[in-house]
């Protein structure tokens, strides 16, 4: 399915919240345009559960929560996004995070352009945000963009295995093998 722009103007936040709930389709809020989701691959699902489990599992006993797909992250400019995971700590909204200090996208073709540049650019404005990843979901890719002390993202590509993503301020690392090859 092919994403669809479609301008719209809601007279609040809890304007577009309240569509949203009643839509049959997800669409993200970006820059005043309704983005409609587009459906995922098996590959896309996977890893996204892969992902999410092996967090969970991780974080188990500490106060963040993993949430995926349903729940969005709403930035500093009010752009709301459905990020395929994201770990943050509780939020008083039911519906969105603007708290996440991790962000996981699954990459497509269609999507691509969309996660690394666009929203990757409104992500970098939230300061709780650490870590970001773009991950591909039919080959063994993960870019891993972190943020340092003094508050500038660097990007590493990780391709192998026994690479590893440190999450350094959750104190949890998680490996290639595990998110492509859990076992």
């Amino acid at each position: 399915m092919k994403r669809e722009i479609i301008q719209k103007t809601f007279a609040s936040e809890q304007e577009y919240i309240l569509f949203e709930e009643k839509s049959e389709l997800k669409h993200e809020l970006f820059n005043g345009n309704l983005i409609t989701m587009s459906g995922v691959s098996t590959d896309h699902n996977e890893i996204t559960l892969n992902i999410a489990i092996l967090l969970r599992q991780l974080l188990k006993g500490t106060a963040y929560k993993v949430f995926i797909e349903a729940v969005k992250v709403k930035t500093p400019l009010g752009n709301f996004f459905y990020p395929d995971v994201m770990v943050c700590h509780p939020n008083p909204d039911k519906y969105f995070s603007t708290e996440p200090i991790v962000i996981v996208e699954i990459l497509s073709e269609s999507t691509r352009k969309y996660d690394v540049v666009d929203k990757f650019i409104q992500y970098q404005k939230i300061d709780s945000l650490h870590y970001y990843l773009c991950v591909e979901p039919e080959q063994q890719s993960v870019l891993f963009y972190s943020k340092d002390t003094d508050g500038d993202w660097q990007l590493v590509t990780l391709i192998k295995d026994e690479d590893v993503i440190n999450l350094s301020k959750l104190s949890i690392s998680l490996s290639l093998q595990q998110i492509y090859n859990p076992e």
